[in-house]
């Protein structure tokens, strides 16, 4: 007897789990047909170049590697910054980090892949390289971590290291340097995914605008990667996640309350979207781009309640629509 109740408990439990569960989580539990990568290491091969003969190594390589040595290997100028980049003390450094904390792409490969099978299974229509670089660009502020580029994805695993004293050093601040990790990878694959084959360029306009713009972007990323966690989807700590869903409602109540949701002014704009270590308005506890967080769960709102796929859902341009057919509310 006690048994049947056990199972009976267990039984109703696991119900009510399913209940509470978001109808959105159940649309994008897929299992996509697998992807695979060629992947090719191209720091390995640069940085134990003969630099005595540099340039005649270098166009030994030029078309297997034609991603990053397509200007004319016959300028000396072109020749000499290559060279200098392979013999500077702070690139051999994170070379010989990346050597260290990726000796082999197990932790690289399956990660890119899984977010590859899952754009192909929404995007079957759409080409995506067949082959992946990794390289080291210095974590150069404007060097994007990973690219399509020619075709090809580029990853920049120095901006994978997990290791604030390297990222100290060229002064990145700590709120940024924290999201420097592996689990990153996933979202910024995605990320370049959305904006090479799906961004359209779109004037700055309302904080509601920007809000479901934002949030159908991290939506988009959530899909091609469902079992990130909401802090890494939004470059969160596990506490600042905590913090924006326990004040959700008071946050919300403030931007209604003050007519900010259709406010299209820059300080607006930089309030609810400007990166930084927190949102100084609310609380030095309160995560920066708190706007990305109200548009995700407008977007998880929108998508739970209405019959759409993910596709419709990126094609549509009438952003402030998709906030009046989200039925969103706010956690209180």
């Amino acid at each position: 007897m006690n048994r049947i109740l056990i199972l009976l408990a267990i039984c109703l439990m696991m119900a009510s789990c399913q209940e509470n569960e978001p109808a959105y989580k159940a649309k994008l539990d897929i299992k996509p047909d697998p992807y695979e990568l060629e992947f090719d290491r191209y720091e390995e091969v640069l940085f134990n170049l003969d630099t005595a003969d540099f340039q005649v190594e270098l166009m030994k390589l030029q078309d297997r590697y034609h991603v990053f040595l397509s200007g004319d290997l016959n300028n000396p100028d072109a020749v000499q910054y290559l060279k200098d980049f392979a013999t500077d003390p702070f690139s051999i450094y994170l070379y010989k980090k990346v050597k260290s904390t990726f000796p082999d792409l197990k932790q690289v490969e399956p990660v890119v892949e899984d977010v590859f099978a899952h754009f192909q299974h929404y995007y079957p229509d759409i080409e995506l390289p067949k082959k992946a670089f990794t390289c080291i660009t210095g974590i150069h502020p404007d060097e994007p971590s990973v690219q399509i580029i020619d075709d090809q994805l580029v990853i920049s695993l120095d901006w994978y290291l997990n290791d604030e004293e390297t990222y100290d050093q060229i002064g990145m601040p700590r709120y940024m340097s924290l999201r420097r990790n592996v689990p990153t990878l996933a979202k910024e694959v995605a990320e370049q995914l959305y904006t090479y084959y799906l961004y359209e360029w779109r004037k700055q306009s309302q904080i509601v605008d920007e809000m479901v713009f934002y949030g159908r972007r991290n939506f988009f990323v959530e899909s091609m990667c469902p079992e990130l966690p909401d802090s890494l989807l939004l470059g969160y700590s596990t506490k600042q996640w905590q913090w924006a869903v326990e004040n959700e409602g008071q946050v919300w109540a403030d931007i209604v309350g003050n007519r900010r949701l259709y406010d299209a002014s820059l300080d607006s704009y930089m309030m609810f979207f400007g990166d930084g270590p927190f949102t100084q308005a609310y609380s030095n506890d309160a995560p920066s781009r708190l706007g990305e967080y109200f548009g995700l769960n407008i977007i998880r709102s929108y998508f739970s309640s209405n019959d759409t796929s993910l596709q419709n859902l990126m094609k549509r341009k009438d952003l402030q629509n998709i906030f009046q057919d989200s039925g969103y509310k706010p956690r209180k």
